[in-house]
C-alpha cells in the first residue's frame, strides 16, 4: 500500500516539475518582445504569380533597445532602427513564397521576436463534370 501511494506522488512530482518548466520558459519568450505584420496573408488569384501588398511591421520590446530586421525578402534582408523611439516599418513586398520576418537586438544579434507573411493562392470554384447521360435511370 506504502509503495503504490509513495508511486503515485512521485509521479504528480515529476508532472508539476515538467509543467512548471514549460511554463516558466513560455512566460520568458512572451514577455521580451512583440512582433507583428498587418497584414499578415496575402491571397492571389490562381492566375496571377505575384503577391503585391504594402505590409506594416509593429514590435515593441521590454527594455529600450535599437534593434533590426531580418528576412528572406531579398530587398529587405536587413534594417536597422536608428532610435529607440522607431516601433513600426512600412514596406511594400512584391513575391510568390513566404516571407519569415526576425526581430533582433541589433547590439548582440538575439533574437526577440518573429512574424511570417503568409503567400496563399485562391482556389478555384471546381465544376462537377456529370458522368451520366441525362437520360439514364441509373
Amino acid at each position: 500500500m506504502f509503495l503504490k501511494e509513495h508511486k503515485v506522488y512521485h509521479f504528480f512530482g515529476i508532472l508539476i516539475l515538467i509543467f512548471s518548466a514549460f511554463y516558466a520558459k513560455a512566460d520568458t519568450l512572451t514577455g521580451q518582445a512583440q512582433f507583428s505584420a498587418t497584414p499578415r496573408l496575402c491571397l492571389i488569384d490562381a492566375g496571377d504569380s505575384i503577391c503585391e501588398i504594402d505590409i506594416k511591421l509593429n514590435w515593441s520590446v521590454d527594455t529600450e533597445q535599437l534593434v533590426c530586421i531580418i528576412s528572406n525578402y531579398p530587398s529587405l534582408s536587413r534594417w536597422c532602427s536608428d532610435s529607440i523611439n522607431e516601433h513600426s516599418l512600412q514596406i511594400s513586398v512584391k513575391t510568390n513564397k513566404d516571407i519569415h520576418f526576425v526581430l533582433i537586438n541589433k547590439n548582440n544579434n538575439n533574437e526577440l521576436a518573429d512574424v511570417l507573411l503568409k503567400v496563399t493562392t485562391a482556389s478555384e470554384t471546381k465544376v462537377r463534370r456529370r458522368y451520366r447521360n441525362p437520360w439514364s435511370l441509373f
